[in-house]
């Protein structure tokens, strides 16, 4: 995971002293970050329909919850060069404050505020209603198998779910 000497991009070393630019920041030789530090680029980037609130990625898919009633954005990254290969746009209509994905399933919950938590079926890149849980006003989720866990303006709710085939 770590590299062991200090690594500068080429187009980052200062000419006249021959070290790197103070903004890229090394890893602290490997304490809290690679030895090599983070590379200050972007490896891609898209525009989205309205403003983004939350965001969330499963394998090369990104999730992009909007607000405005702008839903959520689906959209797929080629892992090689960072280009856009697809989007899909699903729960127009809702304001979209968060989003899981149970890593041991399929299940992706969105907290949609008032409207609580909007569950959807991934298969791939198809994904498919569920159905709604109603709740206090939804802040944020996370799934963990089939239970939903759910930050509302009240507490947490806790709420168990009929596992998905």
């Amino acid at each position: 995971c770590c590299e062991i000497s200090n690594i500068c991009p080429d187009n980052l070393i200062n000419p006249g002293t021959g070290e790197c630019v103070p903004y890229f920041i090394f890893g602290h030789g490997g304490k809290y970050a690679s030895a090599g530090g983070i590379i200050p680029r972007i490896f891609s980037e898209f525009d989205t329909p309205g403003e983004v609130k939350a965001v969330f990625s499963h394998e090369n898919i990104i999730f992009a919850g909007l607000n405005y009633s702008n839903g959520c954005l689906m959209t797929i990254i080629d892992d090689d060069n960072g280009s856009i290969t697809s989007t899909n746009s699903f729960a127009q209509g809702y304001t979209i404050n968060d989003i899981h994905k149970d890593p041991n399933s399929q299940v992706v919950a969105l907290a949609a505020g008032h409207d609580g938590v909007l569950i959807y079926h991934l298969n791939g890149f198809d994904i498919t209603f569920l159905g709604k849980i109603h709740t206090s006003y939804a802040n944020a989720v996370k799934v963990a198998n089939n239970i939903i866990f759910v930050g509302t303006e009240d507490g947490v709710d806790i709420i168990q779910i009929e596992p998905t085939p």
